[in-house]
């Protein structure tokens, strides 16, 4: 997949986040107040985080949690209700979303204002700022309509470049408040934004009214990430404005209508840094402004009312908890209701995080804190209180922390008497897809028990949990990535190697109805991004400071007790962080592309170490090309071959067919202080050239483009055949179109098959005799939940060259599926 870009703190990467973030906003059950927040967040491109619980509302006795990304189904905001038993069941997955692109997830913002729900939209070109639910009398939802933010696409070529790259994958943040009448979004940006709309009393319809102009702009300021409004009044905080964060107060002009800035509040304490407006609220002439960094983190929440006299915002009152706790962000979010609030403090107690229950005194002057909501069973970096709500007789508060990202929500309640149970439950997403292992499932009437597929048989499934990756850790969330294959070439066990954060799986699929988890190839602080086998010996890379480690899986031959941990046998640290890994096993010479972080990069190209000796690898060369998206010289994939194809110029040569992002790249690397480019090829509607492979002639190159589909620029999955016989004059001579629009990602040819893992859609299997001519011919669908958008979530890689015939396929919050293709 592309690289993402990893950002220590949330006002970095304004505006440039993926659909896996984890964040937090508030809400209140009032129809007139809205607070949002957006918090501190840590992404990485292995980790393809749900983000459940990174906004929550209170619908009369239903609550709404938002899951803005995709990874186990789309991102939704699901409606709960209780069941007759008192349980809280899903009644309602509002998400489907007509008006917007293919696969996109949702901002982490929504707003409920009595039976209307709005929620920030995500979408690359910011054409959209929310969609719009409504709620009947039956508790039953419609999709009303979709607010306009932007404009729509004219429809010409757009320029394709990094900044536009990062707009697909990490679309603006939009954010959402609303008072009844009257809506406003932000979307997060540069300079940011905000638009109210206001609804039509004879169509029903919203429509724009104003754009609010500021005094002060500056530039990732974080201006829209809370937001606010009540009346003819609105708030928009700006939490890295300045030193310490500010929020606009906005006014409405009761005779013209207009809008205009009233007041910039700045952060009553100066410490740097410190979020001023990281969570906002106003109801009527009282202001909530929430300040979580200040004095060391531990954070406050700022009341402001408005003083006629002077004619201006002036502070109340400074809410803080009896006991403060350096680094518990209170103020984060907060709700409230009538003279009570709820106020989260997600990184209190090592990160496992809180709520504080505040009552207002009997003047009204002050709030007075009464209480802390708790829920068992929570971890450090849960980040309880990353988002609150609060109702008559039920209370939500998101740790979208829990699990590693994918996240859960904690539900208090309160009964009859009155009295708040200040011990919640906890809810989360489904749990995993169910093992199914001890006899093969076949391919029946389109299913294979809940898989789609054609013309493939189920052998067996490993969730997750099945693969060693522990319930409720950063590893279970991460999921797996990449899966190859290795036969004991003395005892004739085929085993699968399935990469994961810290290492790699080890699982025996000698019998594939039976598969057993063998142990891990352990890697401290790095990753199994991508995996390859040469000479008994695995090799990977990963993220971080990875490198490549080196195991020998000869050594399994000796293991007799399972699981078991395997230690590196050696090292190569040459590189510090690679995204693909490359090895022609017929030279034995590697080739880790996309490297950066550390050692000799070759500008993220063809970085060449022999590893004929496989514990001893060294360097060989560097080539770095000319071509890329991410940076000029990136190659994201390759194949390279000892070459015996139909150009003679170049037998026996080694030849590099590199995935360069831009360009498809033909190099000879046989000499490695002296690499020579052959040619450099595209194509029309290129997006991202991702990944490639040979077929066994070496005459046809197949190729994917990984963003083609998620752009627009391909209506369904496209892959694309290359004549490579003069290997200077490569020609597109064929388009293969399959039957949905998920994204395609790795593929591998064996024979006269295609093998292509297509993310949402699963495995797709190609017939290519007619090598100009593809047929799809079956296929297995790994992500059992509806439609196959396009999206960078689902089966990672198919490996089909085990002579058994049974083929592997890793899907990246599934886990590990053991297939056979009819005829096999």
């Amino acid at each position: 997949m592309p690289v993402l870009i990893s950002a220590p703190v949330w006002f970095n990467m304004l505006g440039r986040l993926h659909r896996n973030r984890m964040t937090r906003m508030t809400m209140t059950s009032r129809p007139f107040l809205l607070a949002v927040l957006l918090p501190a967040i840590v992404f990485s491109p292995l980790t393809a985080q749900g983000g459940y619980g990174s906004a929550v509302g209170v619908v009369g006795d239903d609550i709404i949690v938002l899951k803005p990304t995709y990874g186990q189904g789309p991102g939704a905001a699901l409606v709960y209700g209780r069941d007759i038993d008192g349980g809280w069941q899903v009644m309602d997955q509002l998400g489907a979303f007509a008006r917007t692109s293919n696969g996109e997830g949702l901002s982490p913002s929504i707003a409920v204002s009595g039976d209307m729900l709005f929620v920030a939209a995500a979408d690359a070109d910011v054409r959209w700022g929310a969609h719009v639910f409504q709620q009947n009398a039956l508790r039953a939802w419609s999709n009303l309509e979709s607010l306009e933010l932007g404009t729509a696409p004219d429809g010409g070529e757009p320029e394709w470049n990094y900044e536009a790259l990062t707009g697909v994958l990490q679309p603006p943040l939009r954010t959402v408040a609303s008072d009844g009448d009257r809506v406003l979004v932000a979307s997060i940006g540069e300079f940011g934004g905000a638009v109210v709309y206001e609804r039509s009393f004879d169509s029903g319809s919203w429509i724009e009214r104003a754009r609010f102009e500021r005094s002060e702009p500056e530039p990732y300021d974080g201006f829209g990430v809370s937001l606010g409004i009540s009346g003819d009044v609105a708030i928009v905080g700006a939490p890295q404005h300045g030193r310490s964060g500010a929020a606009y107060v906005f006014s409405r002009d009761r005779l013209s209508g207009d809008w205009r800035e009233a007041a910039l509040i700045a952060a009553p304490s100066p410490f740097p840094n410190s979020g001023f407006g990281t969570a906002v609220a106003i109801d009527g002439e009282v202001v909530l402004i929430g300040h979580p960094g200040t004095s060391e983190s531990r954070g406050i929440v700022v009341e402001f009312t408005w003083d006629d006299t002077r004619e201006t915002w002036m502070e109340q009152d400074r809410i803080a908890p009896r006991m403060r706790e350096v680094g518990d962000r209170f103020g984060s979010s907060f709700a409230f209701r009538e003279n009570e609030m709820l106020v989260g403090a997600p990184g209190t107690d090592e990160g496992r995080g809180g709520i504080h229950r505040f009552v207002r005194n009997r003047r009204g002057d002050v709030w007075q804190a009464v209480e802390i909501f708790s829920v068992q069973g929570g971890e450090p970096g849960f980040a309880l209180g990353s988002s609150v709500a609060i109702g008559p007789d039920v209370a939500v508060a998101g740790a979208p922390g829990a699990d590693g990202g994918m996240g859960r929500v904690a539900i208090f309640s309160r009964p009859a008497n009155g009295r708040w149970g200040v011990e919640g439950e906890w809810l989360s997403l489904s749990s995993e897809l169910p093992m199914i292992t001890g006899g093969e499932v076949l391919c029946t009437d389109g299913q294979a028990g809940q898989f789609e597929c054609n013309e493939v048989d189920l052998l067996a499934f490993l969730p997750l949990t099945e693969l060693g990756l522990t319930a409720g850790s950063q590893v279970l969330a991460g999921g797996v990535t990449d899966v190859w294959g290795w036969t004991d070439p003395e005892t004739s066990r085929e085993y699968a190697l399935v990469g994961r954060i810290g290492g790699a799986s080890m699982v025996d699929v000698t019998d594939p109805s039976r598969p057993v988890y063998v142990g891990l190839l352990a890697v401290e602080d790095g990753t199994a991004q991508d995996i390859k086998v040469y000479a008994d010996h695995a090799f990977f890379i990963g993220a971080d400071s990875t490198g490549m480690p080196v195991f020998d899986l000869r050594r399994l031959r000796g293991v007799s007790a399972f699981p078991v941990t395997l230690t590196a046998d050696a090292r190569y640290d040459g590189i510090a962080s690679a995204h693909n890994l490359v090895i022609d096993t017929q030279s034995g010479f590697a080739f880790p592309v996309g490297a950066s972080g550390g050692g000799d990069t070759c500008g993220g190209g063809l970085h060449m170490v022999d590893i004929r000796n496989p514990t001893t690898p060294t360097f060989a060369g560097c080539y770095t090309d000319t071509e890329g998206l991410v940076w000029a010289g990136r190659t994201h994939d390759a194949q390279c071959v000892e070459y015996t194809g139909p150009d003679d110029d170049f037998q026996g040569r080694q030849i590099c067919f590199a995935s360069n992002e831009t360009a498809l790249r033909i190099v000879d690397v046989t000499d490695k202080d002296d690499p020579v480019p052959i040619a450099a090829a595209t194509y029309p509607g290129m997006a991202y050239i991702h990944q490639g492979w040979l077929t066994e002639d070496q005459r046809y190159y197949y190729m994917n483009d990984e963003l083609d589909e998620l752009t627009g620029l391909a209506q369904r999955t496209r892959t694309l055949v290359w004549d490579v016989a003069e290997l200077d004059d490569p020609v597109l001579v064929a388009e293969h179109f399959g039957s949905t629009t998920a994204t395609d990602h790795n593929l591998y040819i064996k024979g006269d098959r295609m093998y292509q893992a297509n993310y949402q859609a699963g495995l797709g299997i190609l017939d290519i005799s007619n090598p100009e001519s593809p047929e799809e011919i079956g296929f297995f669908d790994t992500t059992p939940y509806g439609e196959n958008p396009s999206t960078l979530a689902g089966a990672w890689t198919a490996y089909p060259f085990f002579e058994s015939g049974t083929l592997i396929v890793s899907s990246t919050q599934e886990g590990l599926f053991l297939l056979r293709p009819a005829g096999c």
